[in-house]
Protein backbone atom coordinates (compact mmCIF):
# COMPACT_ATOMS: atom_id res chain seq x y z
CA UNK A 1 0.00 0.00 0.00
CA UNK A 2 1.37 3.59 -0.72
CA UNK A 3 2.18 5.99 2.20
CA UNK A 4 -0.93 7.91 0.78
CA UNK A 5 -3.35 5.33 1.62
CA UNK A 6 -1.68 4.29 4.63
CA UNK A 7 -2.16 7.78 6.07
CA UNK A 8 -6.07 8.26 5.19
CA UNK A 9 -6.54 4.78 6.85
CA UNK A 10 -4.57 5.96 9.58
CA UNK A 11 -6.60 9.13 9.91
CA UNK A 12 -9.87 8.10 8.84
CA UNK A 13 -9.71 4.69 11.01
CA UNK A 14 -9.05 6.48 14.33
CA UNK A 15 -11.52 9.43 13.50
CA UNK A 16 -14.25 6.72 13.09
CA UNK A 17 -13.39 3.98 15.33
CA UNK A 18 -13.70 6.94 18.06
CA UNK A 19 -17.40 7.60 16.72
CA UNK A 20 -17.96 3.94 17.12
CA UNK A 21 -16.70 3.16 19.90
CA UNK A 22 -16.79 5.87 22.55
CA UNK A 23 -20.04 7.24 23.48
CA UNK A 24 -20.40 11.04 22.37
CA UNK A 25 -20.18 12.25 26.43
CA UNK A 26 -16.27 11.19 26.37
CA UNK A 27 -13.72 13.61 25.38
CA UNK A 28 -12.24 11.56 22.79
CA UNK A 29 -15.62 11.78 21.14
CA UNK A 30 -16.10 15.69 21.96
CA UNK A 31 -12.81 15.88 19.92
CA UNK A 32 -14.02 14.23 16.63
CA UNK A 33 -17.53 15.21 16.88
CA UNK A 34 -16.13 18.77 16.72
CA UNK A 35 -14.57 17.88 13.05
CA UNK A 36 -18.20 16.59 12.04
CA UNK A 37 -19.58 20.28 12.68
CA UNK A 38 -17.62 22.06 10.74
CA UNK A 39 -19.38 23.16 7.32
CA UNK A 40 -16.96 21.62 4.60
CA UNK A 41 -15.87 18.32 6.34
CA UNK A 42 -16.78 16.34 3.60
CA UNK A 43 -13.65 17.89 1.12
CA UNK A 44 -11.97 15.72 3.33
CA UNK A 45 -13.63 12.13 2.77
CA UNK A 46 -14.62 10.16 -0.53
CA UNK A 47 -18.64 10.09 0.25
CA UNK A 48 -20.57 7.90 -2.25
CA UNK A 49 -24.25 8.16 -0.62
CA UNK A 50 -25.17 11.93 -1.00
CA UNK A 51 -27.69 11.72 1.97
CA UNK A 52 -24.27 11.46 4.24
CA UNK A 53 -23.73 14.89 5.12
CA UNK A 54 -27.26 15.85 5.82
CA UNK A 55 -27.50 12.59 7.97
CA UNK A 56 -24.84 13.53 10.13
CA UNK A 57 -25.87 17.40 10.37
CA UNK A 58 -29.69 16.44 11.56
CA UNK A 59 -28.09 14.05 13.63
CA UNK A 60 -25.74 16.20 15.58
CA UNK A 61 -28.87 18.48 16.97
CA UNK A 62 -30.62 15.49 18.17
CA UNK A 63 -29.57 13.62 21.86
CA UNK A 64 -26.82 11.73 20.62
CA UNK A 65 -25.76 10.23 24.13
CA UNK A 66 -29.25 8.68 23.92
CA UNK A 67 -28.73 7.76 20.46
CA UNK A 68 -25.80 5.51 21.57
CA UNK A 69 -27.00 4.24 24.53
CA UNK A 70 -29.56 2.87 22.07
CA UNK A 71 -27.62 1.31 19.38
CA UNK A 72 -24.54 0.46 21.32
CA UNK A 73 -25.36 -0.22 24.94
CA UNK A 74 -29.32 -1.38 25.39
CA UNK A 75 -30.66 -2.48 27.78
CA UNK A 76 -33.32 -3.82 24.64
CA UNK A 77 -31.85 -6.23 22.01
CA UNK A 78 -29.16 -4.37 19.77
CA UNK A 79 -30.50 -3.52 16.13
CA UNK A 80 -27.03 -3.61 14.83
CA UNK A 81 -24.61 -5.79 16.95
CA UNK A 82 -21.07 -4.13 16.86
CA UNK A 83 -19.27 -7.24 17.06
CA UNK A 84 -17.98 -9.58 14.27
CA UNK A 85 -18.87 -12.91 16.07
CA UNK A 86 -22.87 -11.96 16.72
CA UNK A 87 -22.55 -11.96 12.47
CA UNK A 88 -20.37 -14.63 11.66
CA UNK A 89 -20.39 -17.32 14.36
CA UNK A 90 -23.62 -19.77 14.40
CA UNK A 91 -24.82 -19.11 17.71
CA UNK A 92 -24.54 -15.17 16.97
CA UNK A 93 -23.19 -14.39 20.04
CA UNK A 94 -20.25 -12.44 21.71
CA UNK A 95 -17.16 -13.74 22.38
CA UNK A 96 -17.15 -16.17 19.37
CA UNK A 97 -14.96 -18.33 17.19
CA UNK A 98 -14.65 -15.01 14.98
CA UNK A 99 -12.98 -13.29 18.08
CA UNK A 100 -11.01 -16.25 19.15
CA UNK A 101 -9.58 -16.10 15.49
CA UNK A 102 -8.25 -12.03 15.93
CA UNK A 103 -7.17 -12.98 19.58
CA UNK A 104 -5.06 -15.60 17.40
CA UNK A 105 -3.68 -12.81 14.85
CA UNK A 106 -3.07 -10.17 17.21
CA UNK A 107 -1.27 -12.77 19.35
CA UNK A 108 1.18 -14.23 16.29
CA UNK A 109 2.31 -11.08 15.74
CA UNK A 110 2.57 -9.77 19.10
CA UNK A 111 0.25 -6.68 18.98
CA UNK A 112 -0.92 -5.99 22.44
CA UNK A 113 -4.67 -5.05 23.02
CA UNK A 114 -4.94 -3.84 26.17
CA UNK A 115 -8.86 -2.46 27.05
CA UNK A 116 -8.90 -2.48 30.63
CA UNK A 117 -12.11 -3.91 30.62
CA UNK A 118 -13.97 -7.01 29.56
CA UNK A 119 -14.53 -5.66 26.05
CA UNK A 120 -14.65 -8.26 22.93
CA UNK A 121 -11.87 -6.80 20.90
CA UNK A 122 -13.79 -7.51 17.88
CA UNK A 123 -16.01 -4.33 18.51
CA UNK A 124 -16.38 -2.54 15.08
CA UNK A 125 -14.86 0.88 16.79
CA UNK A 126 -11.99 -0.83 18.15
CA UNK A 127 -11.28 -2.99 14.70
CA UNK A 128 -11.18 0.67 12.95
CA UNK A 129 -8.80 1.91 15.36
CA UNK A 130 -6.75 -1.44 15.15
CA UNK A 131 -7.11 -0.29 11.04
CA UNK A 132 -4.99 2.65 11.96
CA UNK A 133 -2.76 1.48 14.25
CA UNK A 134 -1.36 -1.21 12.09
CA UNK A 135 -1.58 1.51 8.99
CA UNK A 136 0.85 3.42 11.07
CA UNK A 137 3.11 0.58 12.78
CA UNK A 138 2.50 -2.72 10.52
CA UNK A 139 1.35 -1.84 7.75
CA UNK A 140 2.67 -5.78 6.20
CA UNK A 141 -0.02 -6.82 8.08
CA UNK A 142 -2.97 -4.68 6.82
CA UNK A 143 -4.34 -6.41 3.87
CA UNK A 144 -4.10 -9.66 5.61
CA UNK A 145 -6.28 -8.07 8.71
CA UNK A 146 -8.68 -6.09 6.51
CA UNK A 147 -9.07 -9.12 4.72
CA UNK A 148 -9.83 -11.81 6.60
CA UNK A 149 -11.02 -9.68 10.05
CA UNK A 150 -12.53 -6.64 9.16
CA UNK A 151 -14.02 -6.60 5.55
CA UNK A 152 -15.39 -9.90 5.95
CA UNK A 153 -18.20 -8.73 8.10
CA UNK A 154 -18.54 -4.64 7.97
CA UNK A 155 -20.60 -4.13 5.18
CA UNK A 156 -23.10 -6.33 7.06
CA UNK A 157 -23.34 -4.42 10.32
CA UNK A 158 -23.20 -1.08 8.20
CA UNK A 159 -26.48 -1.97 6.30
CA UNK A 160 -27.87 -2.94 9.32
CA UNK A 161 -26.92 0.35 11.20
CA UNK A 162 -27.94 2.59 8.46
CA UNK A 163 -31.44 1.79 8.08
CA UNK A 164 -31.67 3.16 11.61
CA UNK A 165 -33.93 5.99 10.81
CA UNK A 166 -34.20 7.16 14.32
CA UNK A 167 -30.93 8.03 14.59
CA UNK A 168 -29.83 10.16 12.15
CA UNK A 169 -26.10 10.33 13.03
CA UNK A 170 -25.40 6.95 13.50
CA UNK A 171 -26.98 6.26 9.68
CA UNK A 172 -24.43 8.66 8.20
CA UNK A 173 -21.99 7.21 10.61
CA UNK A 174 -22.74 4.28 8.97
CA UNK A 175 -22.90 5.03 5.58
CA UNK A 176 -19.80 7.29 5.75
CA UNK A 177 -17.68 3.99 7.18
CA UNK A 178 -19.20 2.26 4.73
CA UNK A 179 -17.73 4.41 2.16
CA UNK A 180 -14.44 4.83 3.48
CA UNK A 181 -13.73 0.67 3.78
CA UNK A 182 -14.99 0.55 0.35
CA UNK A 183 -12.42 3.59 -0.88
CA UNK A 184 -9.78 1.08 1.24
CA UNK A 185 -10.38 -2.29 -0.11
CA UNK A 186 -10.62 -0.49 -3.61
CA UNK A 187 -7.54 1.51 -3.21
CA UNK A 188 -5.44 -1.19 -1.38
CA UNK A 189 -6.99 -3.82 -4.29
CA UNK A 190 -8.30 -6.23 -1.56
CA UNK A 191 -10.69 -9.34 -2.54
CA UNK A 192 -13.09 -10.02 0.13
CA UNK A 193 -14.26 -13.71 0.35
CA UNK A 194 -18.03 -13.76 0.94
CA UNK A 195 -18.87 -14.90 4.83
CA UNK A 196 -22.02 -16.55 5.49
CA UNK A 197 -23.89 -14.35 8.10
CA UNK A 198 -25.57 -15.40 11.10
CA UNK A 199 -27.84 -11.94 11.89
Amino acid sequence: MDKALLEWISLSGRLLGTLFYYSPNEQQSQTVLSLFSAPDWQQQWFIQHLETQDLIAKGLKQNLPRDYQVLFIGPNELAAPPWSSVYLDKESVIFGESLLNLRAFLQKHRIIFSLGTNEPEDHFGLMLMLSAYLAENKPELLAEYLEGYLLNWAYRYLDLLSVQQDYPFYQGLALLAKDTLLFWQEQANIEVIQSQFYR
